[in-house]
C-alpha cells in the first residue's frame, strides 16, 4: 500500500520572539513559532504552518510588498528566501551576523538589513531559483551601538535607522547631490522606532521610555515648493543654504 503523507500544521507550540508581519491585503498575519512560520487567517479563523524550517529559532520576518517573497532569518543570520505564494524555498543565505531588523522597500526593489551597528541594502531577488539571487547594493555605517529598527520612506529613496545609541539616522539608497546622512538626536534612551509620514513632511521617533519626538521638514528663505530630498539652487546652479 502506497502512502503519501505531507506536513499539514504545527500544534503545541506558541510564539515567544520575532516580529509579526501582515500580508498586503491585511487579512492574514505571519508569526514565527520556533524555527517555523505560522500563517493566521484573520477572516476565516484558520491557521497554517508553512512547510519549511530554519536551523534555529526565527528572529526576523520580511514580506515583499506584493506578497510574493518572504525572508525568514534565524538567530545566527541564516536566511531562507521563500516563494510565499508557492510555499517553496528558493535560496539559502547567511548574513554572518545577528540580524537586528530586515525590511523591504515599498517599491519592492530593495531590502535593508541591520547587522549590529551597520546597515546593508540588497537588491530584491526574483521569484525563481538562481545561483546567486542576493546582490549587495550598498553598505552604511555611523551608529555607535546596535540598530533596533529600519523603516523606509514612501518613495523608497530614503530609509531611517533607529539605534541603542539614542539616535536616528537618515540615509539615501543612492547618492544624491547635496544630501549627506543626517543624525536626529534628542532622546535619553534607546530609540526603538522611527517613521516618515506619508507626505514625507515629518519624521516620528519613539524611544524605550515612551518619549515621542516629531521633526517637521520646513523651508527657510526659499520660494520654491520643495519636497524632502530636493534642494534649492541659485541662478548659477549652486545649492542654497536653507538653515
Amino acid at each position: 500500500m502506497k502512502t503519501d503523507f505531507k506536513f499539514s500544521n504545527l500544534c503545541g507550540t506558541v510564539y515567544h520572539k520575532g516580529n509579526l508581519v501582515f500580508t498586503p491585503d491585511g487579512n492574514s498575519v505571519l508569526s514565527p513559532v520556533g524555527n517555523r512560520v505560522t500563517l493566521f487567517d484573520l477572516v476565516n479563523n484558520k491557521t497554517e504552518t508553512l512547510p519549511f524550517e530554519n536551523k534555529r529559532d526565527i528572529r526576523r520576518l520580511a514580506l515583499s510588498p506584493n506578497g510574493h517573497l518572504l525572508l525568514s532569518v534565524d538567530d545566527l543570520g541564516n536566511t531562507l528566501l521563500v516563494n510565499f505564494r508557492r510555499r517553496t524555498v528558493l535560496h539559502h543565505f547567511n548574513f554572518k551576523d545577528k540580524v537586528r531588523d530586515i525590511q523591504f522597500s515599498p517599491d519592492g526593489k530593495y531590502f535593508a538589513v541591520g547587522l549590529g551597528r551597520k546597515i546593508e541594502v540588497w537588491r530584491s531577488p526574483g521569484y525563481t531559483r538562481e545561483f546567486a539571487p542576493f546582490e549587495l547594493h550598498r553598505r552604511y555605517g555611523g551608529h555607535y551601538d546596535d540598530i533596533t529598527q529600519i523603516s523606509w520612506s514612501p518613495d523608497s529613496r530614503f530609509f531611517l535607522t533607529s539605534s541603542k545609541d539614542m539616535a536616528t539616522k537618515i540615509y539615501s539608497v543612492d547618492p544624491i547631490e547635496g544630501f549627506t546622512p543626517t543624525t536626529l538626536t534628542g532622546h535619553r534612551y534607546a530609540v526603538v522606532g522611527s517613521w516618515f509620514t506619508n507626505d514625507m513632511r515629518a519624521i516620528y521617533t519613539v524611544s524605550r521610555d515612551g518619549a515621542v519626538c516629531v521633526r517637521r521638514f520646513r523651508e527657510h528663505m526659499v520660494d520654491e515648493n520643495l519636497v524632502f530630498g530636493e534642494f534649492p539652487r541659485d541662478e548659477e546652479g549652486n545649492f542654497v543654504r536653507t538653515v
